[in-house]
């Protein structure tokens, strides 16, 4: 397994940073669950309510090699310089070579001094908000492009000559991984009132009052729970009914709608297919 850390690479003989990892490697399986529970008062039992995935804990051990002191030393500092704070990308490529990606913050990283001069053990521990690992294989961020849904046909009264419209349809999206997955939404010109709705779950995402126009460009971010326009915020304006909904495992029905008929608004959903673990 090859590894790397905000691009500085773990485990690989081939690279310039001669860093391998030792077994075992924690927090790459299953994520952990937090469960709401209790006791019931007055008679036996207790109940178990809504369960959810926890932040991610991934633990990396191994060492560190190099030819001489002052190799071991710089190597020391571009691992350190790599994780030293911020948003760390963790990549996984596996011995069958399938390749994932996790966002994470640094929880530890030690690096005892030994007497050896040429090697040095380590202990990195960084921790994964979102505990979805994601397809990161040669396109692994997925797009579709959805159009508002209409019924077609032609326009009454009749005026010649007959202009048969087409109709819309929804369009299916298919996450290929085991995991649901929270898409980006992009909204591209004119909009009046529109609604994105994932017809398999049945939960939808309305902007009601708002009108665009053909330069404006609107960005819904499922995850994150942000939603804006022309990059300033515009939450404001999404309904109570709204939900932020996310891509179930398989097939997704995603349809676009407006209030308008004349709208010409073009919507692109990107995501990465996600899995509970390697």
């Amino acid at each position: 397994m090859i590894v790397a850390v905000n691009g500085f690479v773990l485990n690989d003989p081939s690279a310039i940073n001669r860093v391998y990892l030792d077994e075992p490697i924690s927090g790459l399986s299953m994520p952990p669950i937090r469960t709401s529970s209790g006791t019931y008062s007055g008679r036996d039992g207790g109940y178990v309510g809504a369960q959810f995935y926890g932040a991610r804990l991934i633990n990396l051990t191994g060492r560190v090699w190099a030819n001489d002191v002052n190799g071991l030393e710089t190597t020391r500092r571009a691992f350190e310089s790599a994780v030293s704070a911020g948003s760390i990308l963790l990549t996984i490529t596996t011995d069958a070579g399938n390749q994932y990606v996790l966002n994470t913050y640094l929880d530890e990283l030690d690096m005892n001094i030994i007497r050896s001069q040429r090697s040095a053990p380590f202990n990195l521990t960084l921790i994964a908000p979102d505990p979805t690992i994601y397809d990161n294989s040669a396109g692994g961020l997925q797009t579709a492009t959805v159009v508002p849904v209409t019924g077609g046909g032609v326009t009454w009264p009749i005026t010649w000559p007959i202009v048969w419209a087409p109709g819309g349809l929804p369009t299916t999206i298919t996450n290929t991984g085991n995991l649901a997955s929270y898409p980006l939404i992009t909204l591209t010109g004119p909009a009046t009132n529109p609604t994105i709705t994932n017809v398999s779950t049945g939960q939808f995402f309305t902007l009601q009052g708002l009108t665009t126009t053909g330069t404006d460009v609107i960005v819904i971010d499922m995850l994150n729970r942000t939603v804006l326009l022309n990059g300033g915020p515009i939450l404001t304006y999404m309904t109570t009914t709204s939900s932020w909904w996310p891509l179930l495992s398989g097939s997704n029905s995603i349809k676009l709608t407006t209030t308008n008929s004349l709208d010409t608004v073009t919507g692109v959903l990107s995501w990465r297919s996600g899995y509970r673990g390697i």
